[in-house]
């Protein structure tokens, strides 16, 4: 279905040669070596495998509604499956040689931060001094 027996065809031909071994094994060489010289990698997984043995753990004399509804109410759960999949999706760009955003924080800072100053400068009681000084600075660093 959709292809797959032209590519069942094309690996029991490399099968026959010896080749699937050796293409297994160039597949797997990188990924055992970012493996062994990788300490983010080797973190995700760490963090992948306590956050599954966490929510098993937590899950396991349930029933599949019982589960849903665990996963829907319970924060602590949803945390555990939300922390396993960011270090899954993490750990497979650090395989691939992809680049990994880290500090994700930064924008949220950003926003906290607009959003003091926009109280700052917007509230009747700290607005004018709060212009105030802002202009006070700004025209000191223009004058030099």
């Amino acid at each position: 279905m959709f292809g797959s027996s032209s590519r069942t065809k094309k690996l029991k031909k490399g099968a026959t040669n010896g080749s699937a071994l050796v293409a297994a094994y160039a597949g797997a060489r990188p990924v055992a070596e970012r493996l062994l010289y990788d300490d983010d990698l080797r973190d995700n997984v760490r963090t992948l495998i306590e956050s599954s043995r966490k929510i098993l753990d937590e899950l396991s004399d349930e029933s599949p509604q019982e589960i849903v509804a665990r996963l829907w109410d319970d924060d602590k759960v949803r945390k555990q499956v939300e922390s396993a999949v960011a270090a899954a999706q993490e750990g497979t760009k650090r395989v691939r040689g992809q680049k990994v955003r880290s500090g994700g924080n930064s924008g949220k800072v950003l926003l906290v931060l607009a959003a003091g100053a926009g109280f700052l400068f917007l509230s009747p009681r700290t607005g004018p001094q709060a212009r105030r000084i802002a202009g006070d600075i700004y025209n000191s660093l223009r004058s030099g």
